[in-house]
């Protein structure tokens, strides 16, 4: 330690047990102004130092000169806190310990000597006196948690970093002592992870964790002070471990062929249900099933949905099968899952086709008319009581004509037909007109009813479009028969219409009657348009 006393400079060595010597500079002065007695570099923590008393003295050259020097110190322990840790003997320079010292606290302990004559003046400048406090292992490892939570996917590669934990030591930063190393001490149900002694990283060991088999890993690590010698402080903490999971399992079906019935002419009507088994975690998408069809329902009469809480294939039909049309019907569904399969099952995946069977019921159906409409043609001429045509309501079971049915007019609005209850014929109640504002572009349109007599009571609707047939009924009459005009003038307008249609209707043909004679050398005729 080089000290510049002001009048020269010096060089003090010490020993491991604070013992000095000084060496003066070949230039410096002869004179010494002053002596310390430098305290121990160290002193240990949380231990009775006072056995070591004095543990320094201060001294000044001046003393020897018969000069009274008072001697008293400052700083840390005296004058600061921790108050009383030191105390001086003013007359002999004895610096005392009175006390215990925590490294943790109080790393370094800074004191200044000072020398004073009787009046308290100052007689030399303030030296420093640093003391450092040695660490001793008193502190255990301290962990960030008292359980770590981690999580690893199944099928994870060895080697495959898990989690990392983090322990501290209060004891000095850099020393042995706050030097900690990590192991597992214990891991249930067996060893599948490994720890890094140095990084507190957790690893996976084992080759192909499965989720199915082991579902979570409990272990217990410890973390040990002085880099995990046999008489170093240690702590544990507890690791729970969930392993995640892949959808490595494919769903299996309860059964390789499914058969249902279904009533024709009903729809959004459930058929079955299909049970699907899966390995992987339950109501996750790696358990849950997706269905779809690869043939059969082309016709689109088919829905299939997984229930979410069954993982059952729901198989509905949506839209209505006619029995005469076709009597079953043969589906093709695969099963998949919602989420991807694993890349360890991907490549060997192979689509199986589950056969399903669909029986449609016959239903005893109501009579219908064929075609849902008839159109009878009929003519202006045609008599009142004249049968104009027959409509007659067929059984869809047996494709004849329906029996146990009465007929009956639906809607007439000008009333001039009637129908026969018993055979549908059709009759004229009054004679058609053509230029009826009830016929529209040609045809007047009516409505007819088949009720069945036996229980339960049907009933079918038919329509009957009446082409009525235009015939030269009408004379085409002048629109604006009587017309003044001057004797002047060069011509006349002169417009006709007919109630007829066409062609008993315009063109129309003009001429000028002689009426009174000789008049009609009057006029020309000639068209307009």
């Amino acid at each position: 330690i080089c000290v510049n006393y002001g009048s020269g400079l010096y060089v003090k060595v010490y020993n491991h047990n604070g013992r000095s010597g000084v060496l003066s500079h070949p230039d410096s002065l002869v004179r010494q102004k002053r002596e310390w007695t430098v305290p121990p570099a160290f002193i240990r923590e949380e231990e009775d130092n006072s056995y070591k008393n004095p543990i320094a003295r201060i001294h000044s050259d001046l003393e020897d000169t018969g000069v009274v020097v008072t001697y008293t110190i400052s700083g840390q322990g005296v004058t600061e806190p921790p108050y009383g840790l030191f105390v001086i003997n003013g007359k002999t320079g004895d610096l005392n310990i009175t006390g215990r010292v925590d490294r943790e606290k109080t790393p370094m302990l800074l004191l200044r000597g000072h020398a004073l004559d009787k009046t308290g003046a100052k007689l030399e400048e303030p030296i420093d006196l640093p003391i450092k406090i040695v660490d001793i292992n008193d502190n255990f490892p301290v962990f960030s948690h008292e359980v770590f939570v981690g999580s690893i996917e199944e099928l994870s590669e060895t080697g495959t970093i898990v989690m990392r934990i983090n322990a501290t030591d209060a004891d000095e930063p850099n020393n042995l002592n706050s030097k900690i190393a990590f192991r597992i001490v214990s891991q249930s149900p067996s060893t599948a992870f490994s720890m890094n002694k140095d990084t507190g990283e957790v690893r996976v060991a084992k080759i192909n964790l499965d989720r199915e088999t082991q579902s979570s890993y409990s272990l217990v690590v410890e973390a040990k002070d002085r880099g995990g010698e046999l008489h170093g402080n240690a702590a544990t903490c507890s690791l729970e471990i969930k392993i995640l999971d892949v959808n490595d399992n494919l769903p299996v079906v309860e059964s390789s062929a499914f058969e249902g019935s279904i009533e024709e002419n009903t729809a959004n009507v459930e058929i079955l249900r299909i049970k699907v088994f899966d390995k992987d975690e339950e109501f996750s998408d790696n358990w849950l099933a997706n269905f779809s069809f690869v043939s059969g329902n082309e016709g689109g009469f088919f829905h299939i949905a997984t229930d979410t809480k069954t993982n059952e294939g729901i198989l509905t039909v949506v839209k209505e099968l006619d029995y005469e049309k076709m009597k079953s019907l043969n589906l093709g569904i695969v099963v998949t899952n919602k989420a991807e399969f694993h890349k360890s099952i991907k490549h060997n995946y192979k689509a199986q086709t589950i056969p399903i069977r669909i029986n449609v019921i016959n239903v005893r159906e109501g009579p219908v008319f064929p075609g849902g409409t008839k159109v009878i043609e009929a003519s202006e001429k045609l008599q009142i009581r004249q049968v104009i045509g027959q409509y007659q309501a067929y059984d869809e079971d047996t494709g004849k004509v329906a029996k146990h049915i009465r007929y009956v007019k639906g809607r007439d609005t000008a009333n001039w037909i009637t129908i026969d209850s018993v055979t549908g014929e059709i009759r004229l109640a009054k004679e058609l007109d053509y230029e009826s504002p009830h016929v529209v572009n040609g045809t007047y349109t009516i409505t007819m009813l088949g009720v069945t007599t036996d229980f339960p009571k049907k009933t079918v609707t038919g329509t009957v479009v009446i082409q009525v047939k235009d015939e030269n009924d009408n004379c085409p009459v002048i629109v604006n028969p009587v017309q003044t005009v001057c004797s002047d003038a060069k011509l006349v307008d002169v417009t006709a219409s007919d109630l007829d249609g066409y062609p008993n209707s315009d063109p129309f043909s003009f001429t000028v009657i002689d009426e009174p004679e000789g008049t009609a050398k009057n006029w020309i005729i000639a068209s307009i348009n």
